[in-house]
């Protein structure tokens, strides 16, 4: 079972968010690149001119601190005293509260920060104006502490307005507070919103996900053939659940269940520009659909549909945060190719045997 990520699409996408944002990029790669792994995406991304990683937490850092440390990595998790003792100039500390600050202030380190607002998330950062002319003060009071950066996580949605814009207006109130050199504030979904600051921070984006209304081309290709394929009869009831097929009906199984991949959002299979209904609960090692005599135990299945056969609205919907992390396990097989929905050494052009046809009965 395949899955692949096209390299070249990925720095497709780089170029695009480049062109439409005029800004420059901070690659968010938390959790091991979303799963997709943090040491191919920095060799890759760093072909494309980025020069600024953002992991969530210094323990990942620690993970891939070979990799990155010849890097500009911002963490977001507030400093502790494990990271505070990292030898790397290259690191940049967020700033998240006022207790954050007075943790830095001691430091005898030539260290840089970013300090983040709270701007409606209503998750981390700080909450006040007040708050934020405090932070200032003690940070200022250390001259080992260079104050480079402010940066939030809006609350928004790529189809939203008025929230974001309440959002826009109170950040911009902070941005007057001190002369950053440093300002990113504008994420995935709000690429396509009016911007602030010299750069963009994005992460699914790169793989082309949760930004619908730039040109962004999906990286994601996972296919399988079905382990199983047969007729059943009507009311045969279907894996766990208590769902009926009605009529005579073929199904398939694929070997993908819950320990492989969070398909719960996943309605429809494809398979030569069709679709084929996700029928029944999934297993954890399989998921059954509904299939016709199309289908063979040489056809391969497109999991993530990377060909444009959905709508807009039915692939942002869509939770591509949970699918790939969920992934985080399966082997990745990175590729250069421009045709990216099916490889064509996985085509299959040959007529059914006796041993591709389907078969009467169940498992």
């Amino acid at each position: 079972m395949p899955l692949f990520i096209y390299e070249n699409l990925v720095e497709d996408n780089v170029k695009t968010i480049k062109k439409y944002t005029h800004k420059k990029i901070m690659a968010v790669l938390k959790n091991n690149a979303y799963g997709m792994s943090l040491s191919k995406m920095v060799e890759l991304l760093k072909m494309v001119d980025i020069d600024y990683f953002v992991l969530e937490k210094y323990q990942e850092y620690l993970k891939y601190q070979e990799v990155l440390k010849k890097e500009q990595v911002l963490i977001l998790e507030s400093p502790t005293s494990l990271s505070l003792n990292l030898e790397n100039e290259k690191i940049t500390y967020s700033v998240n509260s006022l207790i954050d600050a007075i943790n830095l202030s001691k430091t005898n380190k030539k260290i840089k920060v970013h300090l983040r607002i709270d701007s409606g998330m209503n998750r981390i950062g700080i909450r006040s104006i007040a708050e934020m002319q405090k932070v200032i003060k003690v940070l200022k009071a250390n001259k080992n502490i260079y104050i480079e950066g402010l940066y939030t996580h809006f609350a928004t949605d790529a189809f939203e307005s008025k929230y974001y814009e309440k959002q826009l207006k109170l950040f911009k109130k902070y941005e007057k507070l001190y002369n950053f050199s440093i300002i990113h504030a504008n994420a995935t979904k709000s690429l396509n919103k009016e911007l602030i600051g010299n750069y963009v921070r994005v992460g699914m984006a790169l793989y082309g996900y949760h930004q619908p209304l730039l040109p962004l081309k999906k990286t994601l290709s996972l296919t399988v053939k079905p382990c199983s394929i047969f007729k059943v009869d009507t009311r045969s009831r279907i894996g766990y659940s208590d769902e009926y097929v009605n009529g005579k009906q073929i199904i398939g199984l694929i070997p993908l269940g819950y320990n492989d991949i969070d398909l719960t959002d996943i309605n429809y299979f494809y398979y030569q520009h069709q679709k084929y209904q996700v029928f029944s609960k999934n297993c954890m090692n399989h998921t059954h659909f509904l299939a016709n005599d199309k289908i063979n135990y040489l056809s391969w299945l497109s999991i993530l549909p990377t060909n444009g056969i959905i709508s807009i609205s039915d692939e942002y919907n869509i939770n591509w945060y949970h699918i790939l992390t969920s992934l985080k396990n399966m082997p990745k097989n990175y590729l250069r190719r421009s045709n990216y929905d099916l490889p064509k050494i996985f085509k299959y052009h040959g007529s059914k045997s006796f041993r591709t046809k389907f078969r009467t009965g169940s498992n």
